[in-house]
């Protein structure tokens, strides 16, 4: 049993690590890695690392190619544009769920969160702007208390966070925050009709900044 548990650790800090190293492009898109040089790489044993990697496959982060490297796939306008009409549809699922099921701690900590990505845009700083994002991400999957609908975005998320890491620097942080302190405060108020709305808000505001991009 305790075998079990260390490597069930080791296979989440793998893939913990590997996916950062590929929403940061510390591992830039489009080249290729085996386990080899990915276990040397973050001293992690190649078994957690496979495991790893086929997570992230199924995310569709990286593509596993038998007995051959694995490819670190690049989020594309295309893709992108592609997943937002997807997640548009389950995150809204997902903020009705949290502004009827969020406990006192979850809402309490969306506040925290909701300052603390306003914060970020104000002083400019945009890596702590999406590694804030990616908590308040977290936090609204479970504070919708369903499995299902967390898997489905965690993978959205990263995926999401990989894109607008590279094209971060056109981003108006502030209205950006907005969007996502504004589901959170309404989530916390457990005002389902608001989290819709700024929801439905957030799509609107990427779907339109990942036009101008390709425009």
């Amino acid at each position: 049993m305790g075998k079990k548990i260390v490597g069930k650790s080791l296979q989440t800090e793998a893939y913990e690590k590997l996916e950062e190293m590929i929403v940061t492009q510390a591992l830039a898109p489009a080249t290729t890695v085996t386990e080899q040089y990915l276990s040397e790489l973050i001293g992690i044993g190649r078994t957690p690392i496979r495991e790893a990697l086929q997570r992230l496959a199924r995310e569709g982060l990286v593509l596993i190619r038998p007995r051959s490297a694995i490819l670190i796939l690049e989020m594309s306008l295309d893709r992108q544009l592609q997943l937002l009409e997807a997640r548009g549809a389950i995150q809204q699922l997902t903020v009705r769920l949290a502004a009827n099921r969020a406990n006192v701690e979850e809402r309490s900590k969306m506040l925290i969160l909701a300052a603390a990505i306003d914060d970020a845009a104000k002083i400019g700083d945009s890596a702590l702007y999406l590694h804030v994002a990616r908590d308040v991400h977290n936090l609204l999957c479970k504070a919708s208390h369903n499995e299902f609908l967390s898997d489905c975005l965690s993978s959205l998320y990263s995926l999401s966070r990989q894109f607008y890491f590279k094209h971060i620097h056109k981003v108006d942080l502030h209205q950006a925050a907005s969007t996502h302190s504004d589901i959170l405060r309404a989530v916390a108020a457990l005002d389902e009709k608001a989290a819709v709305k700024a929801s439905d808000r957030m799509i609107k505001y990427l779907l339109q900044y990942t036009a101008d991009l390709k425009a």
